[in-house]
């Protein structure tokens, strides 16, 4: 079993405001790399496991962010969306641990395939597995995995020129 961790140790728990990103627009046969948010270059927010969900999504809207890594003592257990948080308003959860989504079963994609990848493939990823976040995987060893990264669907819809859709 491979663990999952953040690039170089280096990730924030999600406190500060993040500036808005002045992304480009993008076309269907772009390299599917200039969708993606890489945390070689901006590190990820992530969140602790007990964290309140009110204060998870409190934490999303304050960063313009749908995603938060899930992460215990550096390592990444799983991954909580903004819908995941709605959805749970209607059960008894309280905490991130009770509605994320756990390592193992994280949609995701490894980087060397990204970098082979178009825009284009990615949205027909995105179509087929009925999944709105990619995680990009980078393979460290035979046991230890970094995620490099994450792909947000929407905002690959948003960034893309109209007609490309």
């Amino acid at each position: 079993m491979s663990t999952l961790h953040v690039p170089e140790s280096e990730f924030r728990v999600a406190t500060a405001v993040r500036a808005r990103s002045r992304s480009r627009r993008l076309r269907a046969s772009d390299p599917a790399v200039k969708a993606v948010t890489d945390f070689f270059r901006e590190p990820p927010q992530t969140v602790p496991e007990h964290l309140d969900l009110d204060e998870a999504m409190d934490a999303m809207f304050r960063l313009g962010v749908r995603a938060f890594l899930v992460a215990h003592e550096g390592t990444v257990t799983g991954l909580v969306t903004a819908e995941d948080i709605r959805r749970a308003r209607r059960t008894q959860a309280r905490h991130v641990v009770d509605v994320m989504t756990a390592a193992a079963d994280m949609p995701a994609i490894d980087w060397q395939t990204l970098r082979e990848a178009t825009v284009r493939d990615l949205m027909e990823i995105f179509q087929g597995a009925n999944v709105d976040h990619l995680v990009v995987l980078e393979t460290e060893s035979t046991r230890r995995l970094t995620v490099r990264g994450l792909v947000h669907r929407s905002r690959v819809e948003r960034r893309l020129r109209p007609a490309e859709l």
